[in-house]
């Protein structure tokens, strides 16, 4: 099912600068080391196919701090032992984005 945008919305879209792995210094260049370090048990769907920083973690790439904070929240809900399995959580997700109209 191909999903469609009104005009105004396409028009409307924002940009957010990212910084790639390659591109991170100091506390940023630390956080995706230690991100990239901790996601050998995650499912391959997380990791981008290019070996960079997913474009969701690098969304958040101009506040360390805040991505920090964000993605430990993130992963102790998404991955801690009573999280939801994975096939189910993505399956929510998506039903929820499709309702939403929202690519996800």
């Amino acid at each position: 099912m191909e999903q469609t945008f009104p005009a105004q919305f396409l028009e409307k879209q924002g940009w957010i600068k990212m910084v790639s792995f390659k591109e991170a210094e100091g506390p940023l260049k630390e956080l995706y080391t230690q991100m990239k370090a901790k996601s050998g048990s995650r499912p391959a769907v997380y990791n981008a196919p290019t070996g960079d920083v997913a474009n969701i973690v690098k969304s958040h790439s101009l506040d360390p701090e805040g991505m920090r904070l964000a993605f430990g929240m993130s992963g102790a809900v998404h991955w801690g032992p009573h999280s939801l399995p994975w096939v189910r959580r993505e399956m929510l997700n998506t039903v929820t984005s499709r309702v939403n109209n929202c690519f996800y």
